[in-house]
């Protein structure tokens, strides 16, 4: 069944931001994008049918959440990642960043320093100074070809006095899918300098084989200050219907956010969006390894692809469905070679805007197999026709 559900999916007309942007800058009638993390085949069937029994229904009235929301939330958190959360510590938010936007605005005064980790997800940087806050950064460091958190460094911004700081993990764009040890530790600095972290974990069910995602969940009982968010929208492409979670035990910051929400009439979701959550967590499971054992191979096929050439660098994937490429070769940056491939219908994401990631490019592997492997050969003759192959 594999195969079968993870075909292209034409999403040339159906209003993809993805494929629009890619359209507009791709010079080429023929367009493959690799850049925004959406997927380019169908999702879960689960999802799929859950939703067209509910538009054939027709009607589209005022919805509330029902019962069985939190609790198949509660009942995915203790299945997948054997974290036992409450019911009342859910909170249903729009989107990712969203909740994000309004974490830190509850938890912070303008003006105050925000810390993240890059190379990172590049829009956290906007949220961030759209809240009149200060980017403060603790840059990632490569050992042995693995990215890793810079504690020591992570724990002198905390000395002097900064109190927010957001975690990607599994980490965009670097792959990395932080281990239990790392994120104790990360804890107990935290904790030592009453520090809330905020845990972006909106790509939480795409890991990769022999790899184990710890959520922030898992230290509640020993640490207070931390704000859980998660979404079903990358892992089963439901992005364009708006639904996330934020899950905190603190009975003030959920408080906090509960008022938010209320206060902005967004206290409840989309009616589509509870359908899609609901079939999601309650049917979407063998389709999601099926996808973690898809995204493998493709992951596969593109190192091996790449890495026949020197100057390529695939690092390694351990969850997400986004490859982080170094790119350095002799003649040409990183960057004019992702402008250049635009001239072959190929459309990738530069990894410089990622911060540290000037030598860096990323690719979406949430595609055919088939699309994978034209693009990749659009690429192999591009590299050949402007002689960058020594």
């Amino acid at each position: 069944m594999d195969k079968k559900w993870f075909k292209t999916l034409n999403r040339k007309h159906t209003d993809s931001i993805k494929w629009q942007r890619a359209q507009k800058e791709c010079q080429n009638t023929e367009c493959y994008t690799f850049s925004i993390a959406d997927s380019d085949y169908e999702t879960a069937p689960p999802i799929k049918e859950a939703l067209l029994k509910r538009v054939k229904h027709g009607a589209f009235g005022y919805a509330g959440k029902g019962d069985d929301y939190e609790e198949l939330i509660v009942e995915w958190y203790k299945k997948r990642y054997d974290v036992s959360i409450s019911k009342s510590s859910i909170i249903p938010a729009p989107s990712v960043l969203n909740a994000l936007s309004i974490a830190i605005d509850l938890s912070s005064d303008v003006g105050d320093g925000i810390i993240i980790q890059t190379p990172v997800y590049h829009v956290f940087k906007p949220v961030i100074e759209h809240n009149h806050r200060e980017v403060i950064d603790n840059p990632l460091r490569i050992e042995n070809d693995k990215y890793k958190m810079d504690l020591k460094g992570l724990e002198d911004l905390f000395k002097q006095g900064h109190k927010v700081f957001v975690l990607c993990n599994p980490h965009n764009p670097v792959g990395r899918v932080w281990t239990y040890e790392t994120l104790k530790k990360l804890m107990e600095v935290a904790k030592k300098y009453d520090v809330l972290i905020i845990s972006d974990e909106i790509h939480a069910d795409i890991i990769m084989p022999d790899y184990h995602f710890t959520s922030m969940a898992e230290f509640f009982n020993d640490y207070d200050q931390i704000i859980v968010i998660s979404a079903p929208t990358k892992v089963f492409n439901i992005a364009g219907l708006k639904i996330a979670q934020v899950i905190v035990e603190n009975r003030q910051l959920n408080k906090s956010i509960k008022d938010m929400y209320i206060k902005l009439h967004l206290s409840t979701p989309n009616l589509l969006a509870l359908t899609a959550i609901k079939a999601a967590y309650q049917d979407g499971e063998a389709w999601l390894e099926a996808q973690n054992r898809h995204i493998y191979g493709n992951y596969q096929y593109m190192k091996s692809f790449l890495e026949a050439y020197s100057f390529f660098k695939v690092f390694p994937l351990q969850g997400t469905y986004l490859s982080w490429i170094q790119f350095k070769h002799p003649d040409i940056s990183a960057s004019q070679f992702v402008k250049d491939l635009k001239a072959y219908g190929i459309f990738l994401s530069e990894g410089e805007k990622f911060g540290h990631g000037e030598d860096f490019l990323r690719a979406s592997l949430a595609c055919s197999k088939e699309q994978l492997k034209t693009g990749l050969e659009e690429m192999d003759k591009y590299l050949k026709n402007k002689d960058l192959v020594k």
